[in-house]
């Protein structure tokens, strides 16, 4: 009969093994399991499977999976776990009794970048949820911030371009942005501007200007000027483009700069053609 049940546990542990080795670790953390027989508690790495089971194994070691660290909360406080899924987080220190310090690179894939680092945590010792992304915060709220498009002023006026004559394009420059946010437990500081203006004229001409506001104050002494050669009926298709930067740091720390697109205004710009004829 021992044997029987024997055989049965040793199936089931082996099932549930091939189980956890075909799905993700959400979250491994370290956890005391009580031997009722014996009496002994000995420590072990539990682990949320991606289909809800909680599977327990002898160490790190022996999860099979390849496992990144993460920040997150447990029923303690702050703290790091282990997850199979990627993460921008590092292990900076990695002390004997699980703490550690971490830092996040916001581009594992360049040597050296890391941003920030945490304080000393220790290794979660119940089921974790994780921390805020930094990033992702910032990212919200870079998108989130309205990015007024640009509003041209041409002249001569829409309606009214002509061949020959130059045609000047007046654009205001949004003021620079900054913020303070908190995500994750970190102060962070954000800081957003233009830094550049294109305009396609629509005639396969393209100027980059500065952003300078009395260099793009239009006609007469505006920079962004233009000569169209060749009459366009219903009209070019005109394109102005704000060039945004966006970076981040924690509070103190070093810029982490972000991918933030264009914003861009786009309008028919009809282009007539004077002809000089004589009469008498």
């Amino acid at each position: 009969m021992r044997r029987t049940v024997g055989a049965f546990v040793l199936v089931a542990a082996l099932a549930i093994a091939s189980n956890a080795a075909a799905n993700d670790f959400i979250a491994c953390w370290v956890t005391v399991q009580y031997n009722p027989v014996t009496f002994e508690e000995r420590p072990v790495t539990r682990c949320r499977l991606s289909g809800g089971e909680i599977v327990d194994y002898a160490g790190d070691s022996q999860v099979p999976a390849v496992l990144s660290p993460a920040v997150g909360t447990d029923l303690l406080g702050d703290c790091w776990y282990l997850t199979s899924a990627s993460t921008n987080w590092v292990h900076l220190n990695l002390f004997v009794n699980g703490d550690a310090i971490l830092g996040w690179d916001p581009d594992p894939s360049v040597p050296g970048g890391i941003a920030y680092a945490t304080d000393r945590i220790p290794r979660c010792t119940s089921e974790p949820s994780p921390a805020s992304d930094p990033s992702g915060a910032v990212w919200d709220y870079v998108t989130a911030y309205i990015h007024p498009p640009p509003e041209p002023d041409l002249s001569p006026p829409t309606g009214n371009g002509v061949t020959g004559l130059e045609t000047h394009a007046g654009i205001a420059i949004p003021d620079d942005h900054t913020a303070s946010l908190v995500a994750g437990g970190l102060s962070l500081e954000v800081e957003i501007e233009v830094v550049g203006v294109v305009v396609a004229w629509g005639d396969g001409v393209a100027d980059s200007y500065p952003a300078d506001g009395p260099a793009l104050a239009g006609y007469p002494d505006g920079i962004a000027l233009h000569i169209y050669e060749v009459k366009h009926d219903p009209g070019y298709t005109l394109e102005v483009s704000y060039n945004w930067t966006a970076r981040w740091r924690v509070s103190g720390g070093s810029w982490v700069p972000l991918d933030v697109p264009d914003t861009t205004t786009a309008l028919t710009y009809p282009v007539a053609e004077i002809v000089s004829k004589i009469t008498g």
